[in-house]
């Protein structure tokens, strides 16, 4: 009985150092956040069918000697309907509330938060990652 105790005491304590190795790990990759007033847009053509957008947002990207560069990043995207979240920089995030005076629901913004650039739909934010994080 006390050594299937131990066992699992040992067993506990190797767990959580491993899972917080891996948290320690997870906090040292790159990453970036994107500024919210920087986005401009660069391309827009709507048309009875859809809308062509391309924009632009300044991110600012963190290696993995926690050194920060500022990267500008283009984005293209085609909308079929406008619902209020088009044309967003990555990373940014939105909640939809109602407005009272409107009598709908629209989406306001509510945080800028850190992303992996390896997984942005912009090139350069990708390509940095691939100098910069391995």
């Amino acid at each position: 009985m006390k050594s299937s105790a131990r066992y699992s005491f040992l067993i506990i304590i190797m767990l959580s150092l491993f899972f917080s190795l891996s948290q320690s790990l997870a906090m040292q990759n790159c990453s970036c956040v994107a500024d919210p007033f920087t986005k401009k847009y660069i391309y827009f053509k709507k048309t009875w069918y859809g809308t062509k957008r391309s924009w632009t947002c300044v991110y600012s990207c963190q290696n993995l000697q926690q050194a920060r560069s500022q990267v500008l990043g283009t984005h293209k995207d085609w909308y079929t309907t406008d619902d209020g979240l088009e044309g967003i920089c990555d990373g940014l995030h939105y909640v939809n509330i109602y407005n009272t005076y409107r009598g709908d629901f629209i989406w306001k913004y509510d945080s800028a938060r850190w992303f992996d650039p390896a997984k942005s739909t912009a090139p350069e934010l990708k390509s940095w990652a691939v100098q910069n994080c391995r």
